[in-house]
């Protein structure tokens, strides 16, 4: 796959449009029903969906009679509390590799997909022990403050329909009881209120390597509503009165040729297509875009939008099975180094196929997801997402082309919180694998800050024109 630098410059458009944007980091106030099937029990039916403005937090604080029975959710019993641990019985030993000569003994442990990638591709796991995670202390007062107010309203087959009511901030569902109520424990993991993060993207070939390299800062608050580490909290008045619970802003810092390009974006709280802004400074203009349901490529990558973080897009637009509750090897406390001088300590990019982790990966709780898009014409005829039962990250997926057929891996990484007690764990990388052109998306980082409390007016047409200048 080579790439011109026209067509760079092209897609940089797009790259500006989220920048990792995830989930990452995401948490949404939104919901799904899931078709009928033995896996996943019919949600109970909630009130119907308000506009924008109500939608923000607002429920009140139950009294501890209406509270749920399970008692109160500390850090020390937050994983048997909102999930469960996981089996350790018949695990790899800390320190040791999981790789073509012993993968089958541990196959129990490794997704369908990353077995491919050993098999095939000569992929090695290294094994750490595992270590319990625990959101802020803010995020567990919340989870208990708003127990039992969340409730999934039953949309059917409609995808741009508010599919929650009630939430206002922490867990919505400690121990999720259907694949929906996991979707939307996804969708409000604890991500923090706010993040800055520096990184690299490399575009790698299983034939010839690295073709392409950017440089990119993405600064995004993931809770302008239903924050609750940093004031104000719930909400900041500004994106609450305009129905926005994410926003963020990111640009090209390197190569020369795409410095200046860059893009602000919203997230809404209805279940609509991402709306924002680009800037291009050959043309000392600003666009308007938008991206969501189409299933678009994300900056002439191997991932769309949806793809970042494992899944961008909200809950409302699939439909969730929960397959199973297990065990498996993912890169919690991934031991990432930062810095562009550290990429190949992440990446062996000199070895074929040239994409292959040296991260850390660790036996983790998960749930096992199975998803199919609403929406007619979606490029992924279904995905396997896993889930952490812990911290509700989604470290792994796999997507399926219209066929049937395997198409994607997709591994996104997280280092450990420098401060458990006020901060989430620090945002790793992202490793995507198209099986079918054998090439490969990497996202290695330079330098990640949560919760470091941004100015809100970076959000903003304004800077984004400045900065491009």
């Amino acid at each position: 796959m080579k790439i011109s630098k026209k067509k760079s410059i092209k897609y940089g458009l797009l790259i500006a449009a989220t920048a990792f944007s995830a989930i990452l980091i995401s948490n949404v106030a939104l919901t799904q029903s899931s078709p009928p099937d033995k896996a996943d029990k019919k949600t109970e039916a909630a009130a119907p969906a308000a506009t924008p403005k109500a939608a923000a937090p607002a429920a009140a604080t139950p009294t501890a009679a209406a509270r749920p029975a399970g008692g109160l959710i500390t850090a020390q019993n937050w994983t048997e509390a909102v999930g469960f641990k996981p089996d350790l019985s018949n695990v790899p030993p800390p320190g040791s590799k999981v790789n073509k000569s012993n993968a089958k003994q541990y196959s129990h442990l490794i997704p369908s997909g990353l077995m491919k990638m050993i098999e095939k591709y000569n992929m090695e796991i290294n094994v750490r022990k595992y270590e319990p995670t625990h959101p802020s202390l803010g995020y567990i007062e919340a989870t208990n403050k708003y127990r039992g107010t969340s409730k999934v309203i039953d949309i059917g087959a409609e995808y741009r329909k508010r599919g929650l009511g009630g939430y206002v901030a922490g867990l919505p569902f400690p121990q999720p009881k259907n694949g929906l109520e996991v979707a939307w424990d996804f969708q409000y993991q604890y991500m923090g209120d706010d993040g800055d993060f520096y990184y690299d993207v490399y575009w790698v070939s299983a034939s010839s390597g690295v073709e392409h390299t950017e440089y990119w800062r993405w600064a995004f608050i993931c809770r302008t509503v239903n924050r609750t580490d940093l004031e104000p909290k719930p909400a900041i008045k500004e994106f609450l009165e305009k129905g926005a619970y994410y926003t963020s802003v990111t640009f090209a810092l390197e190569p020369f040729d795409k410095k200046g390009f860059g893009a602000v974006y919203s997230r809404y709280i209805d279940p609509q297509d991402q709306q924002g802004h680009i800037y291009v400074p050959a043309m000392r203009r600003v666009l308007r875009n938008s991206f969501g349901t189409r299933g678009d490529t994300w900056n002439s990558t191997d991932q769309l939008y949806e793809d970042v973080r494992g899944f961008m897009g909200y809950p409302e637009w699939m439909y969730w099975k929960l397959v199973k509750k297990t065990t498996m090897l993912m890169p919690q406390h991934a031991g990432i180094k930062y810095g562009k001088e550290n990429a190949k300590a992440n990446y062996d990019f000199d070895n074929w196929p040239h994409w292959n982790t040296k991260w850390q990966y660790e036996p983790r709780p998960v749930y096992i997801l199975e998803t199919k898009a609403k929406m007619s014409g979606y490029p992924y005829s279904k995905m396997i997402m896993v889930v952490d039962a812990e911290n509700f990250t989604m470290p792994f997926k796999e997507a399926y082309d219209k066929k049937g057929q395997l198409w994607k891996v997709m591994v996104t990484s997280q280092n450990a919180s420098p401060d458990m007690n006020t901060k989430p764990g620090n945002y790793g990388g992202q490793w995507t694998v198209d099986l079918q052109s054998e090439h490969a998306t990497i996202s290695s980082p330079r330098k990640y800050v949560s919760n470091a409390n941004l100015d809100t007016k970076i959000f903003s047409l304004t800077y984004l024109r400045n900065r491009g200048k």
